[in-house]
């Protein structure tokens, strides 16, 4: 079974889970709860992509090696995207450095930690694969704008990745191509992938369960502020 394989099998689930947070989401309030758990995650992104580098170069694989180095000049300074919106939706930035990073996204970088260092770098493509290959969907910004009134400069890392990150599955496509994984490599990459996939369902549905239930709609008609459908995930993986 292929890595894409395995992740249309978690895929249902990560659309759920995502539908119920995005639909939670409603007031400026609930919007900065996900832009607090959003900068615990994406601050571990370039630090886990240089230990990948570094154990990359120490193997001599040159095919990973030159893979992260481009996906670590991508993704540098992403975490200050999650700041801006953060001030631009009102909260005061010094309360990053403050909070306690939320358990499940420590639980989820620590794992690709370990996987990294005493296994093989290769385990942090099933990380990145699931964070690529089911980008946020390109209106979900300007339908988070109407539903929590607040600018469209709190939601600058939503709409970047939602680009960005249809790009960066292209590229991790064509290195899976150009570097076959040996059976042990897959089961770890598929491991780490089945982890991630996990772990964000977790994330998502705690992050759901403490916000405020959506009011109902008003009588006689359905809440226009939720769009048809699961929210969030654009579309199950699709076999290639």
């Amino acid at each position: 079974m292929t890595l894409r394989q395995t992740l249309d099998l978690v895929t249902p689930l990560l659309r759920r889970a995502s539908g119920r947070m995005w639909d939670a989401i409603r007031t400026p309030e609930s919007y900065r709860e996900w832009l607090y758990i959003c900068h615990d995650l994406v601050r571990a992104t370039a630090p886990l992509l240089s230990e990948a580098l570094a154990e990359s170069v120490r193997l001599g694989d040159d095919l990973l090696v030159r893979y992260f180095t481009e996906q670590l000049a991508e993704e540098f300074g992403h975490d200050r995207w999650v700041a801006d919106d953060l001030i631009a939706a009102g909260a005061e930035p010094e309360l990053l450095t403050g909070r306690v990073p939320a358990p499940a996204a420590a639980r989820l970088a620590g794992a690709q930690y370990y996987w990294i260092r005493h296994a093989h770098p290769v385990a942090l493509l099933g990380h990145i694969a699931v964070l690529e290959w089911l980008p946020p969907r390109a209106d979900l910004a300007a339908d988070l704008v109407r539903r929590t009134g607040l600018p469209a400069e709190a939601f600058t890392t939503l709409a970047r990745h939602a680009e960005l990150d249809a790009a960066h599955g292209r590229l991790l496509d064509e290195l899976l191509a150009a570097h076959p994984l040996a059976h042990r490599h897959l089961r770890l990459v598929t491991t780490s992938a089945l982890t991630t996939a996990h772990g964000l369902v977790e994330l998502m549905t705690d992050l759901a369960a403490s916000l405020p239930a959506p009011r109902p709609p008003a009588q006689g008609g359905r809440d226009e502020s939720i769009p048809p459908g699961p929210a969030g995930l654009r579309h199950p993986v699709r076999h290639r």
